[in-house]
């Protein structure tokens, strides 16, 4: 089953946060050991059926994706320099979580997959990864910098490409989301194996460049 595939690279990223907790718990990584418990607590859920709600996973699927969602934009915000971004970006976020809210309650309902809001997710925090990006350039270009070598580029590498991939699919096939089409479902699945292996790969690999005691500039 296609779902295993991606819930194996969670475990994995799981296993080398705590093999690695010394060192993530000496820096603002320190908050990804909770935040992967939950994420291996809710797929092993999901995997056993223990979420849906007359055969319907939607409603942990909205609550999951906007915590993800959350989780990782105040994450990569908060290593940012700029405050004038830092700001724009805060009021994104927000205004991101209040129309999610809005559009549960009053517009697409919680049994619903809330596709609107996680289009609007992705686009929020592609822009914030590009904001990391044009911040460590300047870093790198002024200091000679490696950035193979920064947890950062890393975690931020994998955010991107998995967020592209969301905005890609779900602006694509939004209307067959919506509708939960057969055709969907399995479409689905294909692409999130991919974007989730990407992502966690790159976390594995943040994960492994942090070391204990180390500061770093740019996360």
């Amino acid at each position: 089953m296609t779902f295993d595939i991606y819930f194996g690279f969670e475990l994995l990223a799981l296993f080398i946060a705590i093999i690695k907790s010394k060192s993530l718990l000496q820096s603002v990584y320190k908050y990804f050991l909770p935040f992967l418990v939950l994420i291996v607590l809710y797929e092993t859920g999901s995997l056993y059926n223990k979420f849906a709600i007359g055969n319907n996973n939607t409603l942990a699927t909205n609550v999951i994706t906007t915590i993800e969602f959350a989780f990782y934009s105040f994450f990569i915000r908060n290593t940012l320099k700029n405050q004038s971004y830092k700001k724009i970006i805060l009021i994104s976020i927000y205004a991101c979580l209040a129309y999610n809210l809005i559009s549960l309650v009053f517009i697409q309902g919680l049994m619903t997959l809330n596709v609107s809001a996680i289009i609007m997710q992705t686009i929020v925090i592609i822009l914030i990864t590009g904001v990391y990006f044009w911040e460590l350039m300047q870093v790198s270009f002024s200091n000679s910098l490696s950035i193979i070598k920064l947890p950062g580029f890393w975690l931020t590498t994998g955010v991107l490409f998995f967020y592209l991939g969301e905005f890609l699919f779900f602006a694509s096939f939004g209307y067959m989301a919506y509708k939960r089409h057969y055709e969907y479902i399995m479409l689905y699945r294909m692409i999130a194996d991919m974007a989730n292996a990407v992502l966690y790969t790159c976390l594995i690999i943040s994960f492994l460049c942090l070391k204990p005691t180390r500061k770093l500039s740019i996360s």
